[in-house]
């Protein structure tokens, strides 16, 4: 399940929101395989980023920036000398958002575009930007009887009219990322992992944690019984490590392992913790949509099966006090 392809000789690379949840495995993986690693922070000293300095050769590996992605001169100070840089930051709202222009819109789009500014003007060799399947399978017009791939995108209008800020967001981001690539020659990969689950290297929650931690937690009598596709947050940062080692990689690539509606998944939830309150109603949902990680899988990426994924997840929120023993 490793990433393969070139040898690091100790390169030094660059990973945007190394605090956030994909980020944090990533600066582990990237501190395994003997990188040295630049990471954008907004507060170096806050205890939020503890994780980071307690994995293992972070001591010596390891450099955290105090930087935002609205600001242009802060991103280039931490990308300057790199050879990659893996562009993780963005924001992923949890709750209704008042203002969506300013915490959703902007830094996908205008962080994207300074990122990708720096990382011109550094010289370096690939950028794999971390976009999202919210930016190739929102689009009612996609259809139903074929796999949605990565020549899929989502409708930019149809996110508008629904009020769903971030798929706009990332479709906006990651379009504008290869047009920039297409003007200027920057080599650009981007990832587009779905529902990303795993255990958490923080103590704090995340959007997509939250999704299963609700279900555990809050007893819900009845839940929307829609389609997931998730994928492990391992072999996200796997897959995120291949797109830039391996030379053949290139454009867009789906990154996605099990397709599970909530029914079946509170199912095997409950055949290994039988002791949480799950919900009993379930209102069912026309949202059946096939997703394709083939193109991936053709770079040799692999994944693990989805009970190892829930029951380390579970583990994990346990053990952050996140959730109750049950």
């Amino acid at each position: 399940m490793e990433a393969s392809g070139g040898v690091n000789n100790n390169k030094k690379v660059c990973v945007t929101g190394a605090g956030g949840f994909v980020a944090s495995w990533l600066v582990k993986l990237l501190l395994s395989k003997g990188y040295f690693v630049h990471g954008t922070v907004r507060e170096p000293g806050s205890p939020k980023y503890e994780h980071l300095l307690k994995l293992e050769k972070a001591s010596e590996n390891l450099t955290l920036f105090k930087a935002d992605i609205l600001d242009y001169e802060s991103v280039y100070s931490a990308i300057v000398g790199c050879s990659a840089v893996f562009h993780v930051a963005s924001p992923v709202p949890s709750t209704v958002v008042p203002n969506p222009e300013v915490e959703v819109i902007e830094p996908a789009v205008k962080g994207t575009a300074n990122v990708l500014e720096a990382c011109l003007k550094a010289n370096v060799e690939r950028v794999v930007f971390v976009s999202s399947a919210a930016a190739v399978a929102i689009n009612p017009n996609l259809p139903k009887d074929k796999a949605i791939d990565e020549s899929c995108w989502s409708d930019k209008d149809y996110c508008k009219n629904t009020q769903n800020w971030y798929c706009y967001a990332k479709t906006e981001a990651e379009e504008q990322a290869f047009n920039f690539a297409k003007r200027t020659g920057l080599n650009v990969v981007t990832i587009c992992p779905t529902l990303v689950l795993g255990p958490i290297l923080q103590s704090t929650t995340n959007s997509s944690s939250l999704a299963l931690i609700k279900i555990l937690k809050e007893g819900h009598d009845s839940l929307e019984n829609k389609l997931r596709w998730i994928v492990d947050v391992r072999d996200v940062v796997n897959a995120i490590l291949l797109a830039y080692e391996n030379h053949k990689a290139d454009g867009r690539y789906i990154c996605t392992s099990h397709t599970i509606n909530t029914r079946d998944l509170v199912e095997r939830l409950k055949s290994i913790y039988p002791n949480y309150k799950y919900p009993t109603n379930y209102i069912e949902m026309d949202d059946y949509k096939m997703l394709s990680s083939e193109k991936l899988q053709s770079l040799g990426w692999k994944f693990r099966p989805l009970e190892e994924t829930l029951i380390d997840s579970v583990e994990s929120y346990k053990e952050a006090g996140l959730l109750q023993s049950a």
